[in-house]
């Protein structure tokens, strides 16, 4: 999956910003806020401490910590997670974060590869694009009965109807 920088693409692509999102993506840091959201805690809550760790007093500008809380809400939309609430209190390791955004699962994991809509839409997973709402990521899907595939918004992806056979709206 590739970062979506938007309006951090002045410190995405910097060392730093490179490091930090191969970083967040790494397997073990994507357990740990998975198990934030089972615990019902901010994502970003149980990756603090070994930030720190790793990257120091480079992760403490405010800017840098807002785009490492961008980054993550990338990362668990793509793994089939929902934005739930924002501005939560960070309770347990408040050295670089006070607050953070706190993600629930998906209804029925609408996002989740493999996923099958009420109008036979199989889900293939986030295709690592913006959808037309730049807080969404694009999703491809596959019409199960024509076997045609397209993209749509992750918001959309429980009700999407196919463009080619069932007059669906257009594809991203």
């Amino acid at each position: 999956m590739e970062y979506q920088a938007w309006k951090f693409a002045d410190i995405a692509g910097t060392p730093l910003g490179k490091r930090l999102w191969a970083f967040l993506c790494d397997r073990e840091n994507v357990i740990r806020m998975e198990t934030a959201v089972d615990l019902g805690k901010p994502a970003a809550e149980a990756v603090a401490r070994v930030l720190v760790e790793s990257f120091g007093d480079d992760v403490r500008p405010d800017r840098v910590k807002q785009m490492i809380g961008h980054m993550i809400r990338q990362i668990m939309e793509a793994n089939g997670f929902q934005l739930d609430s924002q501005n939560i209190p960070v309770r347990q390791d408040r050295r670089l974060f006070t607050k953070a955004s706190r993600y629930r699962t998906g209804e029925g994991r609408t996002t989740r590869a493999g996923y099958i809509n009420r109008n036979n839409q199989l889900n293939h997973g986030a295709t690592g694009e913006s959808g037309t709402d730049h807080n969404a990521l694009a999703y491809e899907l596959e019409c199960l009965k024509c076997r045609k595939r397209y993209k749509a918004n992750g918001t959309d992806v429980f009700q999407r109807k196919c463009p080619f056979c069932q007059g669906g709206a257009p594809g991203l």
